[in-house]
């Protein structure tokens, strides 16, 4: 898409670029301004949809040549605009602080309308988490970079969440793995890309580890996912383009088990560079998913189907060490370590060795020496581990 409203389409060979081409196949002209997006149809081929400064959107049909659809509504400057995951919707993201999403092939006019971004730059818009939301990148009125999402059912509610980000005067560029709900952003001039997982619930984002690199990059693209190195847990590949070179950057999930294929971060994945519908088909009406196809090479098996390990001895939660005893538990145990500290009742007592005092000394009067003594040993026998306990556990209960 240029500045002179034209839309040039290019073939390029199967192999790559073997020698310069200075023609195009073919040019759309529609639009009378210049042309802000262009992106293709996930599923259906040779159908491509385009924004202007003209505030109109148009769908090409590139087999005909020409416009087939065009969209009104807009009021100010088109920023983004993305195709529902099954190509039937079309979200945008408008200057005038609307996002809106279109039935093309029903009406020119929007099905749904709802806030956008306060901010009066860039944004960026996209469908996640299955189509179900709209992820919004923008920036608020303070110029502050942030993210919002939509539910894509009622727009008219407004943002169900909304994260800041940071201050810059650069816009994001989203990008969105269906597979694994990784969203990645990244802007021109930064050193800096934000990741996070989006869930379907709350808390809807979960901030992941950021990349961050010395010099600063010019823009990322991302590869298909069968170019990914699935045995070393490669989720996403791209290439970094950089002031005066192209760098590829690996994100890989940290697995003790790699030489299992790990199936619950390599689903079944869209083979989207194959179309599942012709142009025709789709303006009249149908919708069709592409074909998926299995990630796990033939020598690997999948970590689900993992022998299992022998199970490991278990310890109690930390909960049950931690959890309030109730009064009597406490007094049950300190009784408990008393008797046992005081010990057996036949063990011999310490005096029970000395010399100079005959058995039968024990059993005399009530008012000599010896009574004294026997009181003793009887204290130390039935006192000691009844009477006393007695008098301990009053003490215990009234201090508890």
């Amino acid at each position: 898409g240029g500045e002179d409203g034209r839309i040039k389409v290019w073939i390029i060979p199967q192999g790559g670029l073997k020698e310069t081409f200075s023609d195009p196949h073919s040019v759309l002209i529609g639009h009378n301004e210049r042309i802000y997006t262009v992106r293709f149809h996930p599923c259906a081929s040779d159908i491509l949809v385009s924004s202007s400064y003209d505030m109109t959107v148009r769908v090409w049909n590139l087999q005909a040549g020409r416009n087939v659809l065009t969209l009104e509504g807009h009021k100010d400057q088109i920023f983004s605009l993305a195709w529902s995951p099954d190509g039937k919707y079309l979200a945008t993201c408008c200057k005038d602080q609307r996002i809106r999403i279109y039935d093309p092939r029903v009406s020119n006019s929007p099905k749904q309308e709802g806030a956008g971004p306060e901010g009066a730059r860039g944004a960026r818009i996209l469908w996640v988490c299955d189509g179900k939301y709209l992820l919004v990148s923008g920036f608020d009125s303070r110029s502050e970079r942030q993210l919002t999402l939509h539910n894509a059912e009622n727009l008219s509610q407004g943002p169900i969440t909304t994260i800041s980000l940071d201050v810059s005067p650069s816009t994001l560029i989203p990008h969105y793995d269906q597979d694994t709900g990784l969203l990645l952003l990244a802007g021109k001039g930064d050193t800096r890309s934000f990741m996070y997982e989006v869930m379907a619930e709350s808390p809807y984002f979960l901030e992941c580890n950021n990349f961050v690199t010395g010099d600063p990059h010019k823009g990322l693209q991302y590869l298909r996912k069968t170019d990914c190195a699935v045995r070393e847990v490669e989720v996403l590949h791209a290439l970094r383009l950089c002031t005066s070179s192209l760098e590829p950057v690996a994100f890989c999930v940290p697995r003790v088990k790699k030489e299992f294929f790990q199936d619950d971060v390599f689903p079944p994945t869209r083979v989207t560079w194959e179309p599942a519908l012709s142009a025709a088909e789709w303006l009249s009406g149908k919708d069709k998913q592409q074909r998926t196809v299995n990630l796990c090479p033939a020598d690997m098996t999948p970590v689900s189907q993992a022998p299992k390990e022998a199970p490991s001895k278990k310890y109690a939660p930390s909960s049950v060490y931690l959890q309030e005893k109730t009064d009597e538990q406490k007094k049950e145990e300190l009784l408990n370590a008393m008797v046992a500290k005081l010990g057996n009742r036949d063990d011999p007592l310490p005096q029970d060795a000395f010399e100079g005092v005959d058995e039968d000394e024990w059993v005399s009067g009530f008012n000599d020496q010896t009574c004294r003594l026997k009181c003793y040993r009887d204290w130390s026998r039935y006192l000691n581990l009844h009477e006393y306990i007695h008098d301990i556990s009053q003490y215990i209960t009234s201090s508890v």
